[in-house]
């Protein structure tokens, strides 16, 4: 879009509001006949270039009506009345509002730029088709083919496509960004609010819808349930479409169940891929699809009496059908897979195994900055939860593991490269981008808001939960490693600018630490639930609240709603209450210690009005509950109003690629400003941003990590012995470890080969170690797969023979 118009003195004088109170009528008849659309387009812009903002069109079909008004000062207001035809608003531009009073005909908003429109009726095919910015309202459904082809110039708000009704068939065609909402209310075919084969060939954007489909593009799309970012942002938009079309009595109905709504966006280009690869075996094709359609052995097969294959039943060399393969670490075990920070248990394990205790323990560093606070404290474990050996007996106890690593000292970094990354926030995703990247030679410049590391962890986690000893005792090893770092750095725009200008790359760490808040009757007495813990944990005496015999509600049942129920209880609350409008998403510790002292959690609750004088929270299906407190803890925004406008947002958080990078491509974002996470994931974060900087500064292409998790059913449970003991002990866990996808080096494949045909390799290394691995010999494998089926930590696998 072109800036506006420069205007001359004599313009400039003239005052605005004259111009946009100026009214007019264009006829789209003249002296009893129909004008063409050519004409009736020409007579709309003149009457703009007069100095009309608001302008009645009576239309008798024409096309295109409200296209390419050029923007202005004001805005230009177009009403159509009589009959639209094809195209209305097409090219329409930010600044122009289109209200139809009745239906409109096909390809409404093409190639809308920016302008909205409004159809108090319905529209037909191609609605909104190749829309880039803007907005489109109906009252009514939609024909074929609708949100086709959609985009969204990340410069702008994407385009928005909103349907009171339903829509037709073939909708969001190759649709590549933008949103579009299916409200399914009295809709026209009640079993299918999305017609007949919606969202092929999509590639972007997002569709929210209400109501029953039959199927859609599961090739190219992906069926999800709303988070509560999504319910936040559809429920307050839902009120301005209803204005719109002139319906806001429908608000309550539309906006009553997160659980009627839906969610359709694409796979990315890396899901794609994975799923490409997840292609069915041929055996399977052949006995599951193709015989089962034309019989056993094919259409001929009735007539054939030989035998089908001119090979022996035993073989080797190219005429195997399958051979074994050593894939010694391709997969990720569960542990690993399931932890955002990818720490590998399983080979800190081998290394115990092998006598390497120190190794094994000073190994997580290279992973995490906070070992023992995260893994050994707050950390819900998802690596325990995913564990293997838990389907034995109990998972592998990786949480000692972390606090067995509280006094290492910090690493020793690589040799200076010269190069300087600027890092703002020292929560967890900062600090572990600093860590691994002074780790690998850089000089880093941490810079933060407040006068203490930490972030959330040290403002927010109750003291119940994580002691301090062990924080802080963590957080001296940046000292070690020499990081630089700027406590009551306030970063503004100006700030910002000087960081930016003085290093080679910048990582915007700075955490999510504005309250997300729902409006409703009284929610200005709500308490919101980062400021409650953080009263809890540095208030004066003065400030910490006092709840000895008050009954406290939490609204929301996450995990952060759990900490405040625990906090609350820990001020002498008499009854704690959590709430949520789903089921509560809150599990491991936090879930336990708040259960454990006596909350109760109540759910799905929808909250209405809070009347603070009469101390009670009503509810929208017409219970209430006594609250001498309310506490909100529905997640926190980042304050981002440091960042510059070429930086992009996207609503609240940073908008960011796949590899961290945001729309400057000197400055990259990862942790709560991205989006909201588990402290594990923020740190897993910020130890791949440092390694894709690190790529780029040392001029190598950068390689992700394998993201393939073992199959369960590949590690073989049957050879582990059940005998444990109750006391941790490091090397008895790495004895009791599977070894899920890692060769334990057993040698049972090798003794298993009838055939002799596996046998082990030493590569000696250049520092006297070095590494081993088992190879077959062709000449000598049958493939009759002996080796897969015995192998406990499932590192053979067959392979067609191709």
């Amino acid at each position: 879009m072109s800036a506006k118009p420069t205007r001359n003195k004599t313009t400039a004088k003239k005052p605005a509001a004259k111009k946009a109170s100026k009214k007019a009528v264009v006829d789209g008849m003249a002296k009893g006949s129909r004008v063409s659309s050519r004409e009736l387009e020409d007579r709309v812009q003149a009457t703009v270039e007069k100095g009309a903002r608001t302008i009645t069109v009576k239309a008798m079909g024409q096309h295109g009506i409200g296209g390419r008004i050029w923007p202005r000062d004001e805005k230009v207001k177009i009403t159509v009345e009589g009959t639209s035809g094809q195209r209305l608003g097409s090219m329409g531009f930010e600044g122009t509002e289109i209200l139809v009073k009745g239906s409109a005909s096909d390809d409404t908003g093409w190639i809308n730029c920016g302008a909205e429109i409004t159809v108090l009726g319905n529209v037909t095919n191609g609605a909104h088709n190749a829309a880039a910015q803007g907005k489109l309202y109906v009252a009514g459904g939609g024909g074929a083919r609708c949100d086709t082809m959609t985009k969204h110039n990340p410069r702008f708000d994407p385009p928005e496509s909103w349907y009171l009704r339903d829509v037709g068939d073939s909708f969001a065609e190759f649709k590549a960004g933008g949103i579009s909402v299916v409200c399914g209310h009295n809709p026209r075919n009640p079993e299918n609010v999305l017609g007949y084969r919606p969202c092929v060939g999509m590639v972007g954007g997002a569709i929210y819808f209400r109501g029953p489909h039959q199927g859609y593009s599961e090739r190219d799309a992906k069926l999800l349930e709303l988070t509560p970012q999504d319910w936040d942002w559809l429920t307050s938009n839902m009120k301005t479409f209803l204005k719109k079309i002139k319906r806001p009595d429908l608000l309550g109905e539309l906006t009553e169940n997160i659980g009627q709504w839906s969610k359709i966006v694409s796979f990315t280009p890396a899901e794609k891929a994975e799923r490409a690869r997840a292609r069915k075996p041929m055996a399977e094709f052949r006995t599951g699809s193709w015989e089962e359609s034309v019989g056993s052995g094919g259409i001929f097969g009735p007539f054939i009496k030989h035998d089908r294959t001119p090979l022996p039943y035993v073989t080797t060399g190219e005429n195997r059908r399958l051979k074994p393969i050593w894939v010694n670490d391709k997969y990720l075990p569960p542990c690993a897979y399931s932890c955002p920070t990818r720490i590998p248990s399983h080979k800190r394990a081998t290394m115990i195994r092998q006598g390497r205790i120190k190794e094994a323990l000073e190994m997580v560093l290279e992973y995490s900055p906070l070992p023992a606070t995260v893994c050994g404290e707050v950390c819900p474990n998802l690596c325990m939860t995913a564990c293997t050996r838990g389907r034995v007996d109990r998972p592998l106890n990786i949480k000692e593991y972390g606090r067995a690593a509280l006094e290492l000292k910090a690493p020793k970094p690589a040799s200076s490269t010269g190069n300087t990354i600027g890092v703002i926030g020292a929560g967890p995703a900062g600090l572990s981008a600093a860590w691994q990247l002074a780790l690998k030679g850089h000089t880093v410049n941490l810079y933060e808001s407040t006068d203490k590391m930490g972030g959330k962890i040290e403002m927010a986690i109750p003291r119940d939960r994580l002691p301090q000893e062990v924080l802080h005792k963590e957080l001296s090893r940046f000292k070690e490693l020499g990081v630089t770092l700027y406590l009551d750095k306030k970063v503004d725009k100006k700030a910002f600018g000087a960081i930016k200008k003085d290093n080679d790359f910048v990582v915007v760490a700075c955490g999510a630490h504005e309250a997300r808040m729902i409006p409703f009757k009284g929610s200005k007495e709500v308490l919101p639930g980062i400021e409650f813990l953080k009263q809890m944990n540095f208030g004066d005496k003065g400030e910490v609240p006092d709840l000895k015999g008050q009954r406290v509600v939490v609204i929301g049942a996450g995990n952060v709603g759990m900490d405040v129920a625990l906090q609350a209880w820990n001020s002498g609350a008499q009854s704690v209450t959590a709430i949520d409008v789903q089921e509560p998403a809150a599990f491991g510790v936090e879930m336990e210690m708040a259960r454990d002292r006596g909350t109760k959690v109540l759910w799905p609750k929808f909250t209405e009005s809070y009347d603070k004088k009469n101390k009670k929270l009503k509810f929208k299906d017409g219970s209430s509950i006594d609250a001498d407190l309310v506490i909100m803890s529905i997640g926190e925004i980042p304050i981002l109003d440091f960042l510059p406008e070429s930086i992009h947002t996207e609503r609240g958080w940073i908008k960011v690629t796949e590899r961290y990078q945001s729309t400057d491509q000197s400055v990259y974002a990862i942790g709560d400003a991205v989006r909201p996470g588990l402290i594990t994931h923020a740190i897993g974060q910020g130890r791949i941003v440092a390694d894709i900087l690190h790529a780029q500064l040392s001029h190598f292409d950068y390689i992700p990590e394998p993201e393939m998790q073992i199959p369960y059913d590949r590690v073989r449970k049957e050879y582990y012995d059940l005998c444990r003991t109750n006391v941790f002990s490091p090397k008895e866990e790495a004895t009791v470890c599977m070894s899920c996808g890692s060769c334990r080096d057993c040698h049972l494949c090798e003794e298993t080969c009838y055939e002799g045909a596996i046998s082990r390799v030493e590569h000696p290394g250049d520092d006297g170690g070095g590494g081993y691995e088992y190879i077959v010999d062709a000449d000598k494998c049958i493939g009759c797969g002996f080796c897969a089926a015995i192998c406990p930590c499932g590192v053979w696998e067959m392979q067609e023979n191709i």
